[in-house]
């Protein structure tokens, strides 16, 4: 009977061991010098989206229908892709990022190789080939590499023979290098075993990340206010992501010093949170953006001093103070944005502030429009011009000043009145708000910086039964590639005349 115990709990150990090792030696691939790692526990994300039944991955219905409603986006191709890509459902994932040879790599453990040669060669269009001892596919930009049961994706950061991409990959599947268990820090991130996914960054190699995002690039360029916190002396940036429950949480931390130039910053430039500048912002937006700043602060930032700079030399419009305009915010500086339902790659906008003197500024734009020939109609206290397509009313509400440029004429409510939304912005000093629909069921997303290094966010939906991570992957899902707010060109000018070029001859009084 003893022997037979001992048998027993030696099985059960090695199961143990062997199943950790999976997981385990996965990170001891991940070099000590990534400058960022992500790990993905793929059990608890699959079970909890519904995603596995009868140990095999599955696409729920209602997932099923928002691919096939969307299915050129990037993500809708991966989970198509899924159930046949041969993972192991039993092991976690990790992401992580270098500047040497592949800025990206993808870490995967799979249980049936097979499925994944055939898969990947079928939507790449490739053909897997031995190189280094490794089975091995080299398409565009992307290495695929298969040794054992283990799959390495690296997209290389410039274009080389294969031989020495697949080199490179193979150097990292035997871990010849340290591995990033050794940094405490990052290690204590990736192994918390309380959320499903978990980031660690370096803040030196943030940026080097983010540059490769054409996205980033184009958002960087049209609001170069990011670099506060893409080009600091922050130490690192940590994202721990709990997807259990009826909704997913999120916490971020900024790890820098209490007198980094970070830290001094920031003190310098955010004001209070407030939730009434809602007030003027309608609850149809897709995106809603705030930041609270003291405009006299805020106009002597660099990246601000970039914009005004720009936006002083284009025609006409360039002639408006807008360096004097700007220092009169004293709180939330939000932006809401819409697609257009009726142009293409066109948005309906609203930006709306807390100033020190609205009835000032109004003053100042109307005097400019005069002077530029373009008197507006005065309706019930707003200001009325006709752009384009839209309507531009300027007007004050309960001291929020605020713009909206719609298509449209304005019937439903305002984010003010919807209570999970104002309790977010009443206490983010900086925040972004996202909604999306899915037939019936809409998704809500917000996150936002309560103090200047703790940052809380949440994905819920209207249907508090339904499931979260699944709808949040729907969500997901209906975000198109071209959501980056256009396609316009990216010269350095654009970042601002892309919106108001051509202004003074779009804009017109109403007759």
């Amino acid at each position: 009977m003893k022997m037979r115990w001992l048998k027993m709990l030696s099985l059960v150990l090695s199961i143990l061991v062997f199943t950790g090792c999976t997981d385990d030696s996965l990170e001891k691939m991940v070099p000590a010098d990534a400058t960022g790692v992500v790990s993905f526990d793929m059990p608890d994300i699959l079970n909890n989206a519904g995603m596995v039944d009868d140990d095999k991955i599955i696409l729920p219905p209602a997932l099923q229908q928002a691919i096939d409603d969307n299915d050129t986006s990037p993500l809708c191709v991966l989970l198509s892709d899924l159930p046949q890509l041969g993972l192991n459902t039993d092991s976690k994932a990790y992401v992580f990022f270098t500047v040497k040879t592949f800025g990206r790599v993808i870490l995967a453990s799979l249980d049936d190789p097979d499925k994944t040669h055939k898969t990947l060669a079928m939507r790449t269009g490739g053909d897997f080939k031995k190189v280094e001892g490794l089975d091995c596919m080299y398409v565009g930009d992307n290495l695929y590499a298969i040794d054992g049961k283990v799959l390495l994706v690296g997209t290389v950061n410039k274009a080389m023979d294969v031989a020495r991409a697949a080199k490179a990959a193979k150097s990292i599947l035997n871990h010849t290098a340290t591995s990033i268990a050794e940094n405490k820090q990052a290690k204590d991130v990736l192994r918390n075993s309380d959320c499903e996914i978990n980031a660690w960054l370096q803040g030196k190699g943030l940026k080097a990340i983010l540059n490769k995002s054409e996205v980033y690039r184009e958002l960087s360029q049209k609001m170069p206010l990011i670099g506060i916190f893409t080009e600091s002396d922050i130490d690192a940036v940590t994202c721990n992501i709990d997807l259990e429950g009826d909704n997913v949480e999120m916490k971020t931390s900024i790890l820098a010093a209490e007198d980094s130039e970070y830290a001094q910053l920031l003190n310098s430039t955010l004001a209070k949170p407030s939730d009434d500048v809602l007030k003027a912002i309608p609850n149809s937006m897709d995106y809603i953006f705030t930041m609270c700043v003291k405009g006299d602060s805020f106009v002597k930032l660099k990246q601000i001093q970039q914009l005004l700079k720009m936006f002083g030399k284009l025609p006409y419009i360039g002639q408006i103070d807008l360096a004097s305009i700007l220092s009169t915010v004293d709180g939330p500086f939000t932006i809401g944005l819409a697609r257009d339902p009726h142009l293409e790659g066109e948005w309906n906008m609203v930006l709306a502030t807390r100033s020190t003197d609205p009835d000032g500024v109004v003053s100042k734009i109307s005097s400019f429009a005069n002077a530029m020939g373009q008197a507006p109609e005065v309706y019930e206290g707003e200001y009325i011009y006709q752009y384009d397509n839209k309507m531009i009313r300027i007007g004050v509400i309960d001291g929020i000043l605020y713009m909206k440029m719609l298509d449209y004429e304005q019937t439903e409510g305002y984010a003010y009145e919807m209570q999970p939304v104002r309790d977010f912005f009443g206490g983010a000093l900086i925040g972004l708000f996202a909604q999306t629909h899915n037939q019936e069921n809409n998704g809500y997303f917000d996150f936002g910086l309560q103090d200047i290094f703790n940052g809380k966010g949440h994905f819920y939906t209207s249907d508090s039964k339904a499931n979260a991570v699944q709808q949040l992957l729907c969500s997901l899902c209906s975000i198109k590639a071209g959501d980056a707010f256009g396609n316009e060109d990216s010269d350095a000018d654009n970042g601002v005349s892309s919106f108001v070029s051509g202004a003074i001859d779009k804009l017109q009084p109403i007759n």
